[in-house]
């Protein structure tokens, strides 16, 4: 495994950098005036009411995926995952849950691709074409390579690819956003298949 991306730090430390969908909304926290923390979809608050953060919400696109869109970037998720010694089924899971391996996703936030960067996260990450899947695939690769030298449980690796690292440290564990829990739960319900899709000699089979 290659060494942490270690200019990413100040970038995740300063902003939610949670890949979204097409479909996703931006998630607003406030601070109440009794001091609870307020989670909503509103931009805008009534007086009293502190923005601590804005971050994208994740919800899952749901269609129509056929066999061959779905195994289209295995060689370029197979090139990812020995790069960045990442397990290929885990790479696939997160795109499936992120885009439905669609190239050309954008969400409402501007989160672009197949691995759902940002614009500035795809730029550190030197990906100069967010919808090449060949780059999109490798900067995410690249990205949860990052986490997981930060984070040992795959489900602190989820919550903060969705919700962002600082998310995850200030909260000590899985930050408590309904979207980041079933993000989280889909990735994971998705992985074991395409762990066997890719240890299968005919990766078909491993789906039915």
């Amino acid at each position: 495994m290659r060494g942490p991306v270690t200019f990413l730090l100040a970038l995740l430390a300063s902003s939610a950098l949670a890949p979204g969908h097409a479909c996703a909304d931006a998630i607003y926290t406030y601070r109440a005036p009794d001091g609870v923390p307020m989670f909503t979809d509103r931009e805008s608050m009534p007086a009293g009411y502190e923005l601590l953060n804005v971050r994208r919400g994740w919800v899952e696109r749901r269609g129509h995926l056929s066999a061959d869109l779905r195994d289209l970037y295995d060689p370029e998720i197979r090139h990812a995952a020995r790069l960045y010694g990442i397990d290929p089924g885990l790479i696939k899971a997160v795109i499936h849950a992120e885009s439905l391996f669609d190239r050309h996703a954008v969400s409402r936030v501007g989160a672009q691709g197949l691995m759902q960067l940002m614009p500035r996260t795809a730029a550190f990450l030197e990906v100069d074409n967010a919808f090449d899947p060949r780059q999109n695939i490798a900067g995410g690769a690249r990205f949860l390579n990052y986490l997981m030298e930060r984070f040992d449980d795959l489900e602190l690796v989820l919550a903060a690819y969705n919700a962002g690292e600082g998310n995850v440290r200030r909260h000590g564990g899985v930050p408590p956003f309904p979207e980041t829990q079933g993000y989280i739960q889909r990735v994971q319900q998705l992985l074991p298949r395409y762990q066997q899709h890719f240890a299968s000699p005919d990766p078909s089979l491993a789906i039915r």
